[in-house]
């Protein structure tokens, strides 16, 4: 069914992108019903067009599933993710009659607009054209943040954001305009995140807040972050694993404030939490990020 295969292709799409494309390609795409295309499309965009690389293939298969499906209800979702594939694949015209399309499907038309933008702006990201990316998303948000707390986008926007300032601050490398783009879509996705998110996407966003700060330089405002992330867990219950990384971006701003023993606290307090997790992925993720601490710590004076 090709609703399973949507829902368990997003378990290894990225690990296994070639098998998923050609499982998608063959599947019965008449069978799509309802938000099934959009989702469908969502996922061959991801797989297809950014793990891949292939952005004439991610056409192909969603101009596919629009055929497949043509004569049923105009899906605003589809029209997006559809408008995307053509823009990614140089084709502007018809990527506007998709986005023309999906504005008049829309309650909100211009909720629908910035759903565009940023999937747009994380397709563009995840085929590393950061500062197209950054100049899609920026417009957007300037958009985005005139419409309020009940606005439809805020959850796209929030993803959006939150996606690039993560791809940026593990960058190798950032000039001063990428730079300025993590830092801005950094706050951005947390603005985004309060509207519509839980306290644990506040905290998450304060977090990331905290490692673009410190990826440059600021290390105070980190530092700040990292605590004011701790205590809005404190205030509203327990988060162990995002509390241990947390920790470790405190020790890291510590680090860069020359505070060394009250990093080494930090760094203990985030072992701590860690010890007993049985999740060897996650276990991993979190020795690679402690072991940025121990090497900064290693090369800082006491």
């Amino acid at each position: 069914m090709i609703n399973d295969l949507i829902r368990e292709g997003w378990g290894y799409h990225d690990t296994e992108s070639e098998r998923l494309a050609g499982e998608l390609e063959a599947a019965n795409l008449g069978a799509l019903k309802g938000e099934a295309p959009a989702h469908c499309v969502r996922l061959s965009n991801h797989t297809i067009g950014e793990h891949l690389g292939d952005w004439p293939r991610a056409r192909r298969f969603a101009e596919a599933v629009r055929d497949a499906t043509a004569g049923r209800p105009v899906d605003a979702g589809f029209g997006a993710h559809l408008a995307v594939a053509r823009y990614m694949d140089g084709d502007a015209i018809a990527a506007q009659q998709a986005e023309i399309e999906c504005l008049g499907a829309a309650e909100q038309p211009v909720d629908a607009y910035l759903w565009v933008k940023s999937f747009l702006a994380g397709a563009l990201a995840g085929t590393g054209r950061f500062a197209d990316a950054g100049v899609v998303l920026a417009a957007a948000n300037r958009l985005a943040a005139g419409l309020g707390e009940e606005a439809a986008s805020n959850r796209s926007m929030a993803v959006a954001n939150n996606n690039l300032a993560s791809e940026l601050v593990e960058s190798e490398e950032l000039d001063a305009d990428q730079s300025r783009m993590m830092l801005g879509c950094a706050a951005a996705a947390h603005t985004f995140w309060k509207r519509c998110g839980t306290w644990v996407n506040e905290e998450r966003a304060l977090y990331l807040l905290a490692l673009v700060h410190n990826r440059t330089g600021n290390h105070a405002a980190g530092l700040e972050y990292a605590q004011t992330a701790l205590g809005v867990i404190a205030a509203n219950g327990e988060e162990p694993v995002d509390e241990a990384f947390i920790r470790l971006a405190a020790a890291a701003s510590r680090i860069g404030l020359s505070d060394i023993a009250s990093a080494r606290e930090q760094l203990a307090a985030a072992d701590e939490l860690a010890k007993e997790w049985s999740d060897e992925s996650l276990a991993t993720w979190f020795q690679g990020e402690r072991r940025k601490v121990t090497t900064a710590l290693a090369n800082t004076p006491e």
